[in-house]
């Protein structure tokens, strides 16, 4: 009886104690649902910038992950052309179809990552492609450049309509290309110099700019095949035209016509930005910030200020887009001219708090967000700017593009930051 009268008490006191211990833990629980410019205190301020578009010129491709084909036109932009160039290698084992067998069929399977621009539902997208032979060899020791145009040869491989439902486009080729593969036994640089490689094209129909991942392991060609002298069963041969062939890719512009028209006679000139500013991948144009006339100003006033957060804020300028690149970089230049990417990742302490907000689109906002906290810091040191460029990401494998609010207007491209004097 008294174990038991003892026990009650006992127990209340547990109970009020537990609730006691958890207020004393700290968590992190929603912090990262919290908008990172609010965390700090001090004076708010905005650093406005000057700005201009550039060309972008011309792109390394070779070697890349992914490969774009295809075309487009739009009034801002004008019209782009993009060719995918492939090798046809083949596995480490060697090549098994020879002239004794016959071949059934060949199927190029290509993985589709993204087509721009993007589709609104699951509606089928009619794609004319054309797949001709190179008339030399894709080289996989050889920089190529996105101005590099290779020759073709008149031996066409494919060169039909194709319905693109989603995730892969299987092209059944044109027995043009059996004589190609049948080969007895060659040494890997001895097949590449038969081949040669191939181009993809779209036919100017298709206003569509088509990815293709370039290391999936279902990017392959497919023999099917049998060996009348043996037997009649059916067999399969993949070549390799993935992440293990040589890729690149030429791309062209022609801006007749558009606000870009400056550089179909200058590639070197630049466009004032204070309306707009354009971003466009695939060798197109990219954007060049300064803030020097900014700093001259705040640095005279502020020689000892400790930046707490800073972001930059690329507002786009039509807000019903719905065809926006998903992250645009930012990179800064040194007195010597080279670029390195600004980055503040290093320095932050929660990556959770800070997702999204490293130059990611934000759609309900209509902006883009980078944070600078660094950089900003790192100017205001020495009262000097060299320039910082603003590029898509992933500007080799998308067609996606957009415009930006100019430096003069009700919401423009600008850093907002947050500071204390020392």
């Amino acid at each position: 009886m008294i174990f038991k009268r003892l026990l009650l008490p006992v127990g209340l006191l547990l109970m009020l104690l537990v609730p006691c211990a958890c207020t004393e833990e700290e968590s992190d629980l929603g912090v990262n649902l919290q908008d990172p410019f609010t965390l700090y205190n001090g004076v708010r301020d905005t650093a406005y910038v000057t700005a201009c578009t550039l060309y972008d010129d011309s792109l390394s491709t070779a070697g890349y992950a992914a490969g774009v084909f295809g075309n487009y036109h739009d009034a801002t932009f004008g019209d782009v052309e993009a060719i995918l160039y492939s090798q046809i290698s083949i596995p480490q084992d060697g090549v098994r179809i020879t002239e004794s067998v016959q071949i059934d069929s060949v199927v190029m399977t290509l993985v589709v990552d993204t087509v721009f621009p993007a589709r609104t539902d699951s509606t089928p997208v009619p794609l004319h492609i054309v797949i001709n032979q190179l008339a030399e060899p894709l080289l996989s020791d050889s920089a190529y450049l996105s101005t590099n145009r290779l020759e073709e040869s008149s031996t066409c491989f494919f060169n039909d309509v194709v319905n693109f439902v989603a995730d892969s486009l299987r092209l059944r080729m044109r027995p043009e290309i059996y004589p190609v593969l049948q080969r007895e036994s060659p040494s890997p640089a001895d097949f590449v110099e038969q081949t040669k490689g191939f181009a993809v094209h779209l036919d100017p129909s298709c206003q569509k700019l088509v990815t293709v991942s370039l290391t999936a392991t279902s990017t392959r060609l497919t023999v099917y095949y049998h060996n009348p002298d043996v037997d009649t069963s059916a067999r399969q041969f993949d070549f390799i035209i993935n992440g293990e062939a040589a890729h690149s890719m030429y791309v062209s512009h022609d801006y007749s016509g558009t606000p870009l028209e400056v550089f179909e006679r200058n590639k070197k000139d630049t466009i004032v930005g204070s309306e707009r500013l354009y971003l466009e991948p695939l060798g197109g144009t990219r954007v060049r910030l300064s803030l020097q006339p900014f700093l001259n100003e705040f640095y005279e006033q502020h020689k000892k200020a400790v930046i707490h957060y800073a972001e930059l804020l690329l507002p786009v300028y039509d807000t019903s887009d719905t065809q926006t690149p998903v992250r645009i970089l930012a990179m800064k230049k040194d007195a010597e001219g080279k670029l390195v990417y600004v980055t503040d990742a290093d320095v932050l302490t929660n990556n959770y708090t800070y997702a999204g907000f490293d130059g990611y689109y934000h759609r309900d906002k209509h902006y883009y967000r980078l944070r600078v906290t660094r950089h900003l810091q790192e100017l205001m040191r020495t009262g000097r700017d060299y320039g910082m460029e603003l590029i898509i990401d992933a500007r080799r494998s998308s067609g996606f593009r957009t415009v930006l609010n100019g430096t003069d207007v009700e919401n423009p491209v600008r850093i907002d930051f947050v500071y204390t004097e020392m």
